[in-house]
């Protein structure tokens, strides 16, 4: 992904951190570049807020998520690669502690742990684990049935691979999983988790958390007000829960669930399903599609059903409940 100067005005950068952009990357960077630039001058909180930025967008573009997680895990293994805590063999251990502490692991179920603020594990092989806690830490892994977990203020955790597993648990922290049925689950304030692969699955649960999942069969479950999943696939699932929240799917029968006051549901594709769980949402849904919306007669709480192609209900509308139960394009 191109980092570049239009990117960051529309993202409303500081006047600080895009004075740094400008002076390094006159003519823009790759997503990667800009990272390794920004935490090799120790800038962690730019380097966090670029993060939340880029994984936001994946909820336009799901279908980015398995590119843009490939690229944390190689950032973290290339950064871990001279670390004096490295093991390398089947089996191999690898655990480093204190601040700006890295950990390398490469081998068959090899294991990298480290601890301390903007600290670092990286691990690639089958059945591998990296293991990260503290402040900014990070932690990768790569391989089949790889697992990677961050815990700590602005962390983050990336796996790659088949069955891999990526947790991350903390305020703004950052979970991403790539591979088929690969796992992303993040928890914290405005954490945000990212998931591709067949049958995938993201869930993220903090108020301003979003979950984004891209891949047949996949889900995206976002928890807190304000929140939003996104989840691209045939037969995929989105669901929201909180005021404010946004569930979106795409894909043929796919299905897009928010529960809350004032939220909205979109499906995308044909025979898709929208239903909104509270008042005055908004829903919309494809062709051959169906989508449900509640609304208070007097104390009495009803619920108006929009099909498409009948009583002039049109595909890929939005569509809220009038004061009298009819349904309105909003």
């Amino acid at each position: 992904m191109q980092i570049t100067t239009d990117l960051l005005r529309k993202w409303s950068a500081c006047r600080d951190g895009y004075g740094w952009f400008v002076a390094k990357f006159p003519q823009g960077g790759t997503y990667s570049e800009v990272q390794r630039a920004l935490r090799a001058d120790k800038r962690y909180d730019d380097s966090n807020w670029l993060t939340e930025r880029v994984f936001s967008s994946l909820l336009e573009n799901p279908e980015q998520i398995a590119p843009l997680v490939k690229v944390e895990v190689a950032e973290a293994l290339e950064e871990t690669k001279d670390s004096p805590n490295s093991s390398s063999g089947n089996y191999s251990t690898a655990a480093s502690s204190g601040n700006y502490s890295t950990a390398a692991s490469s081998g068959y179920a090899s294991t990298a742990a480290s601890s301390g603020y903007a600290s670092t594990a990286a691990s690639s092989g089958n059945y591998s684990k990296a293991a990260s806690s503290g402040d900014s830490s990070k932690a990768a892994s790569s391989g089949n049935y790889s697992t990677a977990a961050s815990s700590g203020n602005y962390s983050k955790a990336a796996s790659s691979g088949n069955y891999s597993t990526a947790a991350s648990s903390g305020y703004a922290s950052t979970a991403a999983s790539s591979g088929n049925y690969s796992t992303a689950a993040s928890s914290g304030y405005a954490s945000t988790a990212a998931s591709s692969g067949y049958a995938s699955t993201a869930a993220s649960s903090g108020n301003y958390s979003k979950a984004a999942s891209s891949g047949d069969s996949s889900k995206a479950a976002s928890s807190g007000n304000y929140s939003t999943a996104a989840s691209s696939g045939n037969y995929s699932k989105a669901a929201s829960s909180g005021n404010y929240s946004t569930a979106a799917s795409s894909g043929n029968y796919s299905t897009a669930a928010s529960s809350g006051d004032s939220s909205k549901a979109e499906a995308k594709g044909e025979k898709t399903i929208a239903m909104v769980a509270g008042l005055k949402g908004r829903a919309r849904a494809g062709e051959k599609g169906a989508f449900a919306l509640p609304w208070l007669d007097g104390e009495q709480v009803r619920i108006a059903v929009g099909i498409v192609g009948e009583n002039s209900i049109l595909a890929d509308t939005w569509y809220r409940v009038g004061e009298t139960g009819q349904l309105e394009e909003a």
